[in-house]
């Protein structure tokens, strides 16, 4: 006999838990607790990536109940979490779900069936799909977005390219990079190996970046240069919207002949790499194979290589992987909606870069239905995980969102005063500095008016487009301003 209250029970307390705060969990981490059969924090991590719907967290809840592995042993439990999983064809629950039904009455499998597909229609996959991710606006996506009118940006940059030595002196207006713990450093060539994802603003000015690879040290030089390189404006139905891309810098930039004859240590040490990654079994060796295919196109042996690799990995779980395919369907405008649902189960594995990703997708995509809200949600556990972009971007939604119920200046404050010594002269975070002094409730205008100022000044330095931000501090400034010293 199935215990309906029993059931009851657990629905209710799975509702209340969904309703909860929360934040894309490490899901690598808690994979790690679970190995260790340090049982209370897997479950506390998976329980979090669940209310994501993180079918790999599903899967392992379900494994959990099913065989009391540091929890009480639960059929109910068990099945509920394997038909989630279910919902999104992972591994073999379904088939586990057929096996276990199979073998019950006909009167309690009705009642499984019924308590399962009751779940699944009030807090499965549709009702997280709607809550968190984009919603994808399928008449727009035979629309692409273009460059100054041309099809495709240039993927390579020389030296010749930018705007002069001279460039090089302002090291200080570097913008802020964002931390990767996945760059690969290697030994000093006479130029690095670079390769960067980009933020391409509407007025074609770079405002942030990803550091993808960096064989060969410090890159500083090279990127000052670049970020002060103005690409062509993106622009879709006649209106200017920002974009990835992805960028090749240095010696990312040379054929294999011309890297032999440049760095022949620098194409030896690739080779060894690559050789050493190919001949590995593990899922992180394939896809640091798969991402050096990528990284290095003239390792390839057949055309797309890098990207069956890629998706094949996806299909198994890898989250690197899914976020790197995802993005290059995403950056080359091909099958959008694979390539927005690719980064989002990323996401659900709480990959910063992938958080940050989907939360700008949601702020400024073309192809989905805008939702600040969501951004906000995505960019706001990016932050809590460090990202400094996540954290202007949030802070930025925070004080200037239409939608008054996002508006929240105290949070913005505290979030500034977290980022104070980590913003790197980002323009940005001088112009959001500002509006918090206007708008809290001790408000500076003198502070306004000076941040302001140095936000315009470091804009303009960077070739960003910084008029707005002037008209503002002109209206600001115009009459009689009094200044309150209280």
């Amino acid at each position: 006999m199935v215990n309906m209250m029993k059931i009851k029970k657990w629905l209710l307390l799975a509702a209340a838990v969904h309703a909860s705060t929360l934040m894309a969990a490490d899901i690598l981490k808690t994979d790690s607790y679970f190995t260790t059969q340090q049982y209370d924090l897997a479950k506390a991590g998976y329980m979090e990536a669940a209310k994501l719907g993180n079918p790999h967290a599903y899967y392992q809840l379900a494994r959990m109940y099913a065989k009391g592995l540091g929890v009480e042993q639960d059929v109910i439990n068990a099945l509920i979490y394997y038909s989630l999983a279910a919902e999104y064809d992972y591994f073999n629950a379904q088939k586990v779900i057929d096996n276990t039904l199979a073998k019950l009455p006909a009167e309690s499998k009705a009642t499984f069936i019924k308590v399962m597909n009751d779940y699944k229609s009030k807090l499965g996959k549709q009702t997280i799909d709607a809550n968190y991710f984009p919603i994808v606006l399928q008449n727009s996506l035979s629309t692409k977005i273009t460059f100054d009118g041309r099809e495709k940006l240039k993927r390579t940059f020389y030296s010749e390219d930018f705007m002069g030595d001279s460039i090089a002196n302002l090291n200080n207006l570097a913008i802020e990079e964002g931390g990767n713990e996945n760059t690969t450093y290697m030994s000093t060539p006479n130029e690095p190996y670079l390769i960067l994802d980009i933020d391409i603003a509407e007025d074609g000015s770079i405002r942030n970046y990803f550091e993808v690879q960096n064989m060969g040290g410090s890159a500083e030089r090279l990127i000052n240069e670049f970020i002060l390189f103005p690409q062509p404006k993106p622009s879709i139905n006649n209106q200017h919207t920002s974009f990835v891309h992805r960028v090749f810098l240095g010696a990312a930039v040379y054929s294999k002949s011309i890297l032999i004859d440049k760095s022949e240590h620098m194409y030896a040490q690739i080779l060894r790499t690559s050789k050493t990654l190919k001949q590995g079994t593990t899922l992180n060796d394939r896809y640091q194979y798969a991402m050096s295919l990528l990284n290095f196109p003239w390792l390839t042996s057949e055309p797309q290589e890098a990207e069956q690799k890629l998706l094949a990995l996806a299909k198994l779980g890898h989250p690197s992987a899914m976020y790197e395919y995802g993005m290059l369907l995403y950056r080359e405008q091909r099958n959008i909606p694979e390539a927005i649902n690719w980064i989002s189960q990323s996401s659900k594995y709480g990959l910063i870069r992938a958080e940050f990703r989907l939360a700008m997708i949601l702020n400024t995509s073309p192809w989905v239905q805008q939702d600040k809200s969501k951004a906000l949600f995505w960019f706001s556990s990016a932050m809590n995980k460090g990202d400094i972009n996540a954290s202007i971007r949030a802070i930025d939604i925070k004080l200037n969102a239409k939608d008054k119920s996002l508006i929240d200046v105290e949070s913005a404050v505290q979030d500034l005063k977290n980022i104070e010594y980590q913003h790197g002269n980002n323009p940005e975070y001088y112009y959001l500095l500002a509006l918090s002094y206007r708008d809290r409730e001790a408000r500076d205008f003198s502070q306004f008016v000076r941040n302001m100022r140095i936000a315009i000044n470091r804009g303009n330095s960077l070739n960003w487009l910084t008029s707005e931000w002037q008209e503002l501090l002109d209206k600001s400034t115009v009459g009689n301003v009094y200044i309150n010293d209280k």
